[in-house]
């Protein structure tokens, strides 16, 4: 009966194309060569290999790169492949579609079922601990930046109150020279002053003077010859 179950199944998946026979073997779409290597890194060395990449890189990689830089090894039956063989079985219910993955694996000895299930777990892995190493530099570079800001902000307070104390200290200049410029001017209006008083008593004098030696010309009207 079972037999039957599996053979019902894989004439199905003949139908929908998503299995052929070739000289009575099953063979599955895309298939690659049964000697590519099975054996999966463990999603913790994966995610410790990606991580130092998701901070560094100079722009996103794409997955292929993510799954270099961790080390996922060749699958010979890689979850993608799984993930288009359910994507074509997506009209069955779920224990159809599990009896049917699960016959195809039976149908073929060059991968069982743990290949794409640890194949997706590293590559899982691999996308984690890569989005991980994204969010640390996103993070660095913000603290970065807040650390820079801070800085900048810093130096410009430091700017301000320098040109503010200059500018303080130019007022201050500015305000004893104006002082000494009306004090001096000051002076000099004085000096002036005083001079112009005691001119004016000179010469109130000597006219004085002059006026009493004409009289007495005059009085006894003598030729000045």
């Amino acid at each position: 009966m079972a037999l039957e179950v599996e053979m019902g199944l894989m004439s199905l998946l003949e139908g929908v194309g998503l299995a052929r026979r070739v000289e009575g073997e099953v063979v599955l779409p895309d298939e690659p060569s049964s000697s590519v290597a099975a054996e999966v890194q463990p999603p913790a060395e994966a995610a410790q290999a990606v991580a130092a990449t998701g901070g560094e890189s100079s722009g996103p990689l794409s997955l292929q790169q993510v799954y270099a830089a961790a080390g996922v090894p060749a699958c010979p039956y890689p979850a993608e492949r799984l993930q288009r063989v359910l994507e074509g079985l997506k009209a069955m219910d779920p224990p159809m579609r599990l009896m049917t993955v699960q016959a195809i694996d039976a149908a073929d000895d060059s991968w069982v079922i743990n290949d794409p299930v640890n194949d997706a777990a590293a590559k899982a892995a691999a996308i984690d601990a890569y989005s991980n190493g994204i969010r640390a530099d996103v993070s660095r570079a913000e603290e970065e930046g807040k650390a820079l800001l801070q800085e900048i902000a810093q130096r410009q307070d430091k700017s301000i109150a320098d040109i503010r104390r200059q500018i303080a200290e130019l007022e201050a200049l500015l305000q004893r020279e104006v002082a000494r410029g009306a004090q001096d001017s000051a002076a000099v209006e004085a000096g002036l002053q005083t001079r112009r008083e005691a001119a004016l008593r000179d010469l109130a004098a000597l006219t004085q003077t002059a006026n009493d030696m004409r009289a007495l010309v005059t009085q006894f009207n003598v030729s000045t010859k």
